[in-house]
């Protein structure tokens, strides 16, 4: 009764502080009545606390003062709570009441502009990252509890975790048309906490379970040592896969080597059932980076097919429109019956809907073809000025064929893609304008034919 009831006080905590820090009614909303789960912003607006919130807004360091001061109670509170509840599944309430409140604390002070712009999605995408980012941290505990008290059920939350990564990874995209500039924040919750956060988290688990099961099987200081380069080969095999940089998969080793370290040993307390739980954190880490990274592969299949093979039958039937009128349709829907049977849609994720549809603009001599993909990637089709005006020789397309152009994929010097390098195009680029040529397009598109690796 005392856990149960002081979790209901933490949640009471997180509604508090979401009324306080919350980013409040600009002033033209002051005489207006506010909704009921419209954030009060107290903190920004008391005037015995303006002084903290325009220190925040300063700029760091001295923004830390006010962040960290906002940020010691849920602190405090996790710390305590963190001894009192015994659980994994407690525990992990506690951890995602403390992100919530945490973030909350920062967005109200640093960024309440974000908070302002995204209104009521705010709160439900940072709901949604703190409960991705805290599953993803307990979710060899959460699994061994759940596996104790029935496999079948522990089965039939592996196969919802999949499902459930592999629906939001493929459904998700950058895109929204009810809102401004059409800028959607879900990808947030793919973006960082999937492919960033989950993977790496998950990268640990996978380390630190091979390293406990090894421990368990041999002791003493070799023992130890085997553990740890076990742990090291491990997390350096799957950051290879999560990174680009080589920095970042050193720095995922590393880690990975501290916690195999401290998982270690905690397990060396309980000898006897070290070997059955390094297994079963090594099976929820592989687990999880086959579902995060197979999902995210399956994503830009979709992207390639609907780019390179739906989008095309699109693009001959506009040129075909051109050759027999002279110009562009307003709509695609004017390429209906006569070049298309229908308009057909990009199949990106399994869910049909109404945003799952090419957007066309026509600028008379030229046009734009787009669709939203998964991540932040909006896939884009535009055929070259000249060519689309009419003028543009052989000698002039040539030299734009050979040309370079963007490679999202290209290093700098410290290792992170550069989305404005150029190089010379590869074999699948070369593909993709030899299809694009054969149907009478000599145009491209702005996105890779997969989503591009960020890390």
């Amino acid at each position: 009764m005392l856990r149960l009831g002081y979790l209901v006080g933490v949640v009471a905590l997180a509604v508090f502080y979401y009324y306080f820090f919350g980013a409040g009614p600009t002033p033209s909303e002051y005489v207006e009545d506010l909704e009921w789960w419209r954030p009060w912003g107290t903190v920004m607006h008391a005037p015995v606390l303006m002084g903290l919130a325009q220190l925040a807004r300063g700029g760091f360091p001295q923004a830390w003062v006010p962040i960290l001061l906002g940020w010691l109670p849920p602190l405090a509170v996790a710390a305590l709570g963190w001894r009192i509840l015994r659980s994994a599944f407690g525990r992990a309430v506690l951890v995602f009441l403390t992100f919530i409140m945490l973030s909350f604390v920062y967005y109200g002070m640093r960024a309440e502009q974000v908070w302002r712009f995204f209104e009521w999605r705010f709160l439900a995408v940072s709901a949604s990252f703190a409960a991705v980012v805290t599953l993803f941290m307990f979710a060899a505990s959460l699994f061994d509890e759940t596996l104790r008290r029935s496999r079948a059920l522990a089965c039939a939350v592996a196969i919802a975790a999949v499902a459930g990564i592999f629906v939001l990874s493929t459904e998700v995209t950058g895109t929204n048309s009810e809102m401004q500039f059409n800028i959607s924040p879900w990808p947030i919750v793919t973006l960082f906490g999937f492919l960033l956060a989950g993977a790496t988290i998950a990268a640990l688990h996978a380390a630190a379970g091979a390293a406990v099961w090894i421990r368990a099987r041999a002791s003493g200081v070799a023992g130890t040592a085997l553990a740890l380069l076990a742990a090291a080969i491990v997390a350096g095999v799957a950051g290879a896969f999560i990174f680009t940089s080589p920095r970042a998969s050193v720095s995922v080793v590393l880690l990975a080597v501290l916690v195999a370290w401290l998982q270690v040993r905690r397990s060396s307390r309980a000898p006897q059932t070290a070997a059955r739980s390094g297994l079963v954190r090594f099976a929820t880490g592989v687990l999880l980076l086959a579902a995060i990274l197979g999902s995210a592969q399956i994503g830009g299949l979709m992207q390639r097919r609907a780019r390179d093979v739906t989008a095309l039958q699109v693009l001959d039937a506009l040129e075909s429109y051109k050759k027999e009128n002279g110009t562009y349709p307003d709509s695609l829907d004017a390429l209906v019956p006569k070049y298309l049977a229908q308009v057909p849609r990009p199949e990106i994720g399994l869910i049909r809907d109404e945003d799952d549809r090419f957007s066309y603009s026509n600028y008379g001599d030229s046009y734009a073809l787009e669709f939203a993909s998964v991540l932040w990637v909006q896939c884009q089709y535009s055929p070259p000025y000249e060519f689309a005006a009419g003028g543009g020789g052989d000698e002039d397309q040539a030299e734009a064929q050979d040309s370079p152009y963007e490679d999202r994929h290209a290093p700098t010097k410290d290792g992170t893609p550069d989305v404005g390098a150029a190089k010379t195009p590869t074999e699948e680029d070369a593909a993709v304008k030899a299809t694009l040529a054969k149907h009478g397009l000599n145009g491209s598109w702005t996105c890779p034919k997969e989503p591009p690796k960020l890390w």
